[in-house]
């Protein structure tokens, strides 16, 4: 098996590494003096073949070839995932499933029935955690970039930072259209996506009409009372598997 790992900046050429990055490619992964691996850059989404030429504990020097565009990028390109913030380590997971099934942005929203209430500084430590996950779920599914992670703003500027997005849908546990038919007929034209979920307790019809009255499709994921934390995987799940009967959309 071909070993994957995350070189931020990545260049072609020699190079020196330290640090988490070390640790990894020297302890982890066990690379040693001419051990060959792919190297990719989490912001960029380029990748290298690349050729271990010195490691120990502390550092790792490595040869990285002529950069190319990954080649296990997520096969939709679009997909903005916007999540109410939770509390816990709810949006650890959600952030880490998203990742894994092909998000290329995750905006999370504070909204009415947001308990946690983060100030400017704990909400930007948030992020950086999050960009982490994102950044290591990343690497273990293969992809060769990560996607964006935004910090906690409020529900109605989250929905207009993803109002590029060529179809939208705010999910809502009282809703009585179907996402299935909107979702399949927008795959099945390439759309770029975006979905917007609530947190525990989901949203207040306020927060509800105001999606709705910037474009957003409100739909319901049938009669079952699913927990927010479950919702991405389940839709973004539903999109992987649907997108491959289509082919890949760039």
């Amino acid at each position: 098996m071909t070993h994957r790992a995350p070189v931020p900046g990545l260049s072609a050429g020699e190079r020196r590494l330290e640090g988490a990055i070390a640790h990894y490619l020297a302890r982890v992964l066990r690379l040693r003096a001419g051990d060959a691996f792919v190297a990719f850059d989490p912001a960029t989404g380029l990748e290298a073949d690349a050729v271990t030429v010195w490691a120990d504990g502390a550092a790792i020097t490595v040869s990285c070839g002529d950069l190319r565009p990954g080649t296990r990028a997520p096969s939709r390109s679009g997909t903005t995932w916007v999540q109410g913030l939770a509390k816990g380590d709810k949006c650890d997971a959600i952030v880490r499933d998203a990742t894994e099934l092909g998000a290329a942005r995750i905006i999370v929203a504070v909204t009415k029935r947001t308990v946690v209430r983060l100030d400017g500084a704990r909400g930007m430590a948030r992020q950086a955690r999050w960009a982490r996950i994102a950044q290591e779920a990343a690497r273990q599914c293969g992809r060769s970039d990560a996607p964006v992670v935004d910090p906690p703003v409020p529900w109605a500027e989250a929905l207009s930072r993803a109002e590029g997005a060529d179809a939208r849908f705010c999910l809502w546990e009282g809703a009585t259209v179907p996402l299935g038919p909107q979702l399949f007929e927008a795959l099945a034209q390439g759309a770029s996506l975006a979905f917007a979920c609530g947190p525990e307790g989901g949203l207040e019809p306020v927060e509800v009409a105001a999606a709705e009255g910037r474009g957003w499709a409100v739909t319901s994921l049938g009669p079952l009372a699913l927990r927010t934390e479950t919702v991405a995987a389940a839709v973004l799940g539903a999109v992987r598997v649907w997108t491959a009967a289509f082919g890949p959309v760039a």
